[in-house]
């Protein structure tokens, strides 16, 4: 339960915008193989989203 509650206000501190969490690139799902293909080269510095 705890672990449940300490994530829920990791959350909230994003929300908040109290934590930036860097974004590396975008895809579009379309682009998947792309995505996995970036992810994998390791060139990403932060997190890779892809969009439905």
């Amino acid at each position: 339960m705890a672990e449940q509650v300490n994530f829920q206000e990791f959350i909230d501190s994003i929300e908040a915008g109290e934590i930036i969490l860097p974004i590396s690139k975008t895809f579009h799902l379309e682009q998947i193989v792309e995505a996995h293909e970036f992810m994998e080269s390791n060139q990403g510095a932060g997190k890779i989203v892809v969009l439905t």
